[in-house]
């Protein structure tokens, strides 16, 4: 038996060393020669197909065009809605929801508390707010695939969680691609023309499950030429796929711009909503973009080449920011503007920091917090059960509370830097409200 375990021991230690030898991390002395930004490629051509973000090399769309003005014309009218998709600036919400994998998880796990805790150079709109609908590890297979009433199920409990309904989602921003949906090698353009075709049948699904969708931001991959070889991702991730990703973003708005029926926005039976660009993020590496300076070095990415570090996300939340902040189909919601002077301030409702509860009501606080959260209440019941959720909806703690004070501390330190759920029970209602973890 001793020798028996000895085999078995050297038998474990060989798979464990040779797993271990397999793993390469970033690769950061890679280099893609001939792929150029669109941004910078404009009006030029890589492999006969013309660069720029829209028809005709352009880096900006035509204003005179009508899809331009029926984007325009939907952030203008952009109002909050109740949980019943009524106009509602009392109890409505101008809700957008970010989607995609772990790397967009990540972003917009560092924007959202920009959009909660407003500075003067991003005055926000109170009636707006952020919501995490990302799902790490699942691509769009996932997504669209024979089970994807799982991730729609995932994604609407992740919205209910949150206190919010599928009514009250008229905005998002999607960062994807389909992790196996790959030509293997990629060839151009055909896993460019493969994936857009998951974007639709992708955009069709979310409108169908958020009848008030509006508008939908789409980003194209950042570069993937650092990525760990070995990793699962490699073939949708890696370089030249992550290039041609930009290209299926800008060959889908095109469609919708032309006119494709499996892209109709406006008019009777939407079936998407309407579509445009967000941050455009792919830089060739450590190389500036000739149009902004813009480059992302090895140091940008995580030890397997694929993820951002945290510096990188909260820069490039800002720059996210910066885009919906600015956009012609974004800063009418987004921004404090006059028209949403009567709503019910964020912060008061969602966010509270300082508020002191009266006899009927109760606060969570501080936002953000780093070791202990406390639930404040004197509604005369009890408080008997308290849930904590991840922004994908996964249940990461739940405890019965045996002590019947008003004021309850929840221990958080065990948690990452991020967006969370707290959910508890007083008496016979429910109460969910957001918080970041610092």
């Amino acid at each position: 038996m001793k020798r028996t375990h000895h085999y078995l021991f050297l038998f474990l230690c060989t798979v464990v060393l040779s797993r271990q030898s397999f793993a390469q991390g970033a690769v950061c002395d890679a280099l893609t020669p001939g792929l150029t930004p669109l941004i910078d490629l404009g009006a030029g051509f890589y492999e006969g197909f013309q660069g720029g973000l829209f028809p005709f090399g352009s880096l900006s769309e035509i204003p005179a065009s009508q899809h331009f003005k029926k984007g325009r014309s939907l952030a203008k009218s952009m109002q909050p809605l109740n949980a019943s998709g009524a106009v509602d600036y009392d109890n409505g919400v101008v809700l957008m929801g970010g989607f995609g994998p772990s790397v967009p998880l990540h972003l917009i796990d560092s924007l959202i508390p920009i959009v909660h805790n407003t500075t003067d150079a991003y005055v926000t709109n109170p009636c707006f707010d952020l919501i995490n609908l990302c799902i790490g590890g699942r691509g769009l297979d996932f997504a669209i695939g024979p089970d994807s009433y799982k991730y729609w199920d995932s994604v609407e409990s992740t919205i209910a969680v949150r206190g919010y309904t599928v009514n009250q989602l008229q905005v998002g921003w999607m960062y994807f691609n389909a992790k196996y949906d790959s030509l293997d090698p990629q060839e151009f353009p055909e896993h460019a023309l493969s994936v857009k075709e998951d974007y639709i049948t992708w955009l069709q699904l979310c409108k169908e499950h958020f009848p008030n969708m509006k508008i939908m931001f789409v980003s194209g991959r950042h570069y993937g030429g650092f990525c760990d070889t070995t990793i699962e991702q490699l073939p949708a991730a890696g370089e030249p796929a992550s290039y041609y990703n930009n290209f299926t973003v800008k060959w889908l708005i095109e469609d919708q711009i032309n006119g494709d029926p499996d892209l109709k926005y406006f008019g009777g039976a939407t079936v998407v909503p309407f579509i445009t660009w967000g941050p455009y993020f792919w830089t060739n590496g450590a190389t500036p973009r000739i149009t902004d300076g813009r480059s992302y070095g090895c140091e940008k990415f995580s030890d397997d080449g694929f993820h951002l570090t945290d510096p990188t996300n909260h820069e490039d939340a800002d720059y996210m920011m910066q885009h919906f902040y600015n956009s012609e189909f974004g800063k009418y919601y987004v921004k404090k503007l006059p028209k949403w002077n009567g709503c019910v301030l964020y912060t008061d409702e969602k966010n509270s920091q300082t508020i002191t509860p009266d006899e009927n009501s109760f606060a969570v606080y501080p936002n953000p917090a780093s070791e202990f959260i406390y639930i404040n209440h004197v509604s005369g019941e009890n408080l008997t059960a308290v849930e904590m959720y991840d922004m994908t909806g996964r249940l990461l703690y739940t405890s019965p509370i045996s002590d019947r004070s008003n004021i309850i501390s929840i221990d958080i330190s065990f948690l990452s830097a991020g967006s969370y759920i707290l959910r508890f029970a007083i008496g016979a209602d429910f109460y969910a409200r957001p918080f970041y973890k610092e």
